[in-house]
């Protein structure tokens, strides 16, 4: 998709769900990730997110704490930096506030995904507005964000 999208003149980045439960875990994930996109020349960063994985919390990640959470989080983040990407992290303004340090991982990127407000709550650089969009030639609901990275 990588290739096609960048023929068609698209922006393309990375989005990564993990569900890293350690340090090096994240370090693993951002590893097999950055083998993945080798060669490819991304426009926006690589992306972490650590949402719930079920709507039950039953995913191995889905009970950490805000600390290890956000260790991970910066465990994985620096690994892609170090590798010569950018790199961002995803998430709800809410869980950027109760499952991350949101000073912390503010050095990065932040993909603010917040819904039935007229702007985000908190700086970033992408605010994903709602889940709820249409676009021409695509049959299914999808997300809607606002890039203010250029």
């Amino acid at each position: 998709y990588m290739k096609g999208a960048k023929a068609a003149g698209l922006r393309v980045g990375v989005y990564f769900f993990s569900q890293a439960i350690t340090e090096q875990e994240a370090v693993d994930e951002a590893s097999a990730c950055l083998s993945a996109v080798g060669g490819y020349g991304l426009d926006y960063p690589i992306f972490f997110d650590s949402e719930y994985s079920t709507s039950k919390r039953t995913g191995r990640a889905d009970g950490l704490s805000r600390t290890d959470r956000t260790a991970i989080a910066v465990a994985f983040c620096e690994t892609v930096r170090n590798s010569g990407y950018r790199a961002g992290v995803y998430a709800s303004e809410s869980w950027f506030s109760n499952q991350l340090s949101y000073a912390a991982v503010s050095g990065y990127t932040i993909w603010n995904a917040h819904y039935g407000v007229s702007a985000s709550g908190i700086n970033c650089h992408i605010w994903q507005y709602t889940g709820n969009g249409t676009v021409p030639g695509i049959s299914t609901r999808v997300d809607l964000d606002v890039s203010y990275m250029g």
